[in-house]
């Protein structure tokens, strides 16, 4: 090949392989919508979110996320605290993060210890090389050099556990506000860790007795909350400083103003208070829904909102920085397909594609006001979208806009009259959309391309009449799943107009009535053999029959026993599967509340197995998982948001087309997988050198074939060009591709 060739080559496969995320990689999709803390980091903003944390640089207005993938050890953030470059991140499972200068260092020594009380920290206390925790138990020391507690304080009366909300200082004293009291002890001299050596301060000297929200060091004066009222330090003595009638969330310091942030019926502001306890200004805008903490910062104001992100106020201007990520944590329906990824998150929308999250929601006027919460979601051929609502009917999304269906085609809920409840959806092969409708007397509903619809009764009684998921097999029989009673499966028979020759079978727990493994179906998926697998609140039965439910055999719920270690036990057994999905090699993934698994086409062989302790995985809890067919990505959605994983087997075609090899180029010190896509379902691939020698040879996972980049005989392959054949068993469909190796 002559080298112009070679390095066309190089750059149009380096074109290609860029848009691809790389087999066995993960990528968080966490939302940054809701901000409840804000701090600076040098020139940076730094911002924290339940679940991460970004800095954001008003100089340049670039983002910079923060999350278990690139630095943090948990999600789940209770607080944080900056002091110069330092960074320290407390979490609500009381584990603790020291980031500075791109490092991250944890301290786990409260989580794992053996303390009985409320061990979550509440405030952070940073002055040079000095940290004070509040704990829900009392003070700690923390070392911030060594990254280690050092010491505890229990400075409640006896030296009992009792929850400290704050912890300050001034240059003598030692402050500590908290459910028992406001505390004062000496900065030098004494040891504090006996509580006899910390003065209760309050229920006297001014101050009244109870419990104490906050104290804070502002120019050279204490100042400590109690409930909506602040009371400051005149000498020895307090005195009521300010009061008034809202609730508040946090009061926070600027150079020129204390800042209380306060909520008063659904209204919200940030209030400005000068050395007099005159106010000075106040923060209103409708975007500030929640404040959870403001900043002064740049000549301007910043304010982390739970409902609304990071905000920045500049004079009467107001702007949202939030980096780009899904409005929520998901709650309803995920699914890949045509458009994108899409995922309901409450009463809001969330579309991914070419990198970007798009939010539908009624305050952008593109989605209909009050519609929601968002529950499942199904994708018609053309891409639009259908999503059904736990209480507002169903939705049509187009490319004209949006249309919502409710008593013109669904009945109201029998316990919940005026609601309208979707629980499940699928489409059939005839572009008939089928759905449950949940609580009401007729719990079957389709509706027809053309707009009508037909509704069915099931003749069987279950109480409460709750119906969730919705599948439609290979037969065209449509199975529906009641939480709680178990599982109900229809054949329309020759005509749907037709119900004299309907059919309905119940599926319930135990032999002889379906042997489900519990009547609480979570989740069901059709796998590639037309297999129908029912996740249960106590492991996966899987029904391989379909084709007999109606006839005289019948066909019951098969409960797979599976080998693990010397134990043989049902697949499963005593796991809540919550989600399952069947990826391009017929493997299964399933979800449960302690991690996700991939396991093999059977249920017989675990492959990989991952829960927050050795992944990216933001929590163990799985709600959802959905595969992207065309990359093969995983699409997982816990409790604390959604991530993916790239897989190796995605959805094979009936022949080989735009087929990609990536990453290609292989550059030198690559030693991961090399993944070939596009190929026609369960391909031969075989690799050679530009003079025929075969360096590798395999099957394809669905329509990816995946390479370790060495050859028959286990060494890694030299520099050059190396061409992919690739066939199906019939040799009928074949295509070529090329892999440029730079070692």
């Amino acid at each position: 090949m002559r080298p112009g060739c070679f390095l066309f080559v190089i750059n149009f496969l380096l074109s290609l392989s860029c848009y691809t995320q790389p087999i066995g990689s993960w990528q968080e999709h966490i939302s940054f919508h809701s901000a409840i803390s804000v701090g600076t980091n040098g020139n940076q903003l730094i911002t924290a979110s339940p679940q991460a944390l970004f800095q954001y640089d008003p100089s340049s207005e670039e983002f910079k996320r923060i999350t278990k993938i690139n630095g943090l050890s948990e999600t789940g953030i209770q607080t944080i605290s900056n002091n110069q470059s330092l960074t320290v991140i407390a979490y609500r499972n009381s584990q603790l993060d020291l980031l500075e200068n791109n490092t991250t260092r944890s301290v786990n020594t409260i989580r794992l210890s053996s303390i009985t009380a409320d061990k979550r920290i509440y405030d952070i206390w940073m002055e040079n090389a000095q940290c004070l925790l509040a704990t829900g138990f009392g003070l700690a020391v923390l070392n911030l050099e060594k990254a280690e507690i050092g010491d505890v304080y229990l400075i409640a009366s006896g030296g009992a556990f009792s929850k400290m909300n704050a912890v300050t200082a001034d240059q003598q004293y030692f402050y500590s506000a908290g459910e028992s009291g406001f505390y004062r002890a000496p900065r030098a001299g004494l040891n504090l860790a006996d509580f006899r050596n910390w003065t209760l301060l309050s229920g006297q000297n001014g101050l009244p007795s109870g419990q104490f929200q906050q104290v804070l060091f502002w120019k050279g004066s204490i100042y400590v909350q109690q409930n909506n009222r602040i009371y400051k330090q005149v000498g020895t003595d307090f005195s009521l400083w300010y009061q008034d009638q809202w609730q508040w969330n946090t009061i926070d310091v600027s150079e020129t103003a204390l800042m209380i942030s306060q909520r008063s019926a659904g209204n919200a502001r940030v209030l400005l208070l000068n050395e007099s306890a005159n106010p000075v200004n106040q923060l209103e805008h409708p975007l500030i829904q929640w404040p959870k903490q403001s900043l002064f910062f740049q000549q301007q104001y910043w304010v982390a909102d739970s409902i609304n992100g990071l905000l920045q106020i500049d004079g009467n201007n107001l702007n949202r920085l939030i980096p780009n990520s899904p409005a929520g944590i998901g709650s309803g329906g995920l699914f890949a397909g045509k458009k994108g990824w899409w995922m309901a998150t409450g009463e809001k929308l969330n579309q991914f594609t070419e990198g970007n999250w798009k939010g539908y929601q009624a305050a952008d006027q593109n989605w209909p006001a009050g519609f929601g919460p968002i529950g499942p979601l199904v994708e018609a051929l053309d891409g639009t979208l259908w999503a059904g609502s736990s209480s507002q009917g169903l939705c049509y999304l187009h490319e004209s806009g949006f249309q919502v269906f409710k008593e013109n085609i669904l009945s109201a809920s029998v316990q919940e009259p005026g609601n309208y409840k979707v629980g499940g959806l699928a489409l059939d092969a005839e572009q008939r959309l089928w759905i449950t409708n949940d609580g009401a007397t007729e719990g079957l509903v389709v509706r027809f391309p053309d707009g009508n619809s037909k509704s069915f009764e099931i003749p069987f009684f279950y109480p409460s009449l709750r119906l969730s998921e919705l599948l439609i097999d290979d037969l065209n029989q449509k199975w529906l799943a009641a939480p709680g009673n178990g599982l109900f499966c229809f054949n329309q028979g020759a005509s749907i107009e037709n119900t004299g020759d309907d059919q309905w079978r119940y599926y319930q727990a135990g032999s002889g009535k379906g042997n489900l493994p519990s009547n609480q179906v979570l989740s069901m998926v059709k796998d590639k053999f037309g297999f129908i697998w029912l996740g249960t609140s106590d492991g996966i039965g899987i029904l391989q029959c379909p084709e007999q439910v109606f006839s005289g055999q019948g066909c019951e719920v098969l409960l797979p026993v599976v080998q693990t270690d010397n134990f043989a036990g049902y697949l499963f057994k005593g796991e809540a599967v919550q989600a399952m999905a069947v990826d391009g090699a017929n493997r299964k993934w399933i979800g449960t509340k302690n991690g996700i698994w991939l396991i093999s086409a059977s249920g017989d062989e675990t492959l990989l197995r991952f829960t927050t302790a050795n992944s990216p995985l933001p929590d163990n809890d799985i709600h959802k998982i959905a595969i992207d067919p065309k990359t093969g990505t995983v699409l997982i959605s816990t409790a604390q948001g959604l991530v993916s994983y790239q897989s190796t087997a995605t959805e094979g075609g009936t022949t080989s087309s735009n087929v990609l090899a990536y990453p290609n180029p292989v550059t030198p010190g690559y030693t991961g997988p090399i993944a070939i896509r596009g190929l026609v379902n369960n391909a031969v691939v075989k690799i050679t050198e530009l003079n025929g020698r075969l360096v590798y040879q395999g099957r394809a996972l669905g329509g990816q074939a995946i390479w370790n980049g060495l050859d028959l005989n286990g060494k890694r392959v030299s520099t050059g060009v190396y061409l992919v054949w690739i066939s199906d068993d019939s040799r009928q469909e074949q295509a070529v591709t090329k892999i440029v190796f730079i070692q």
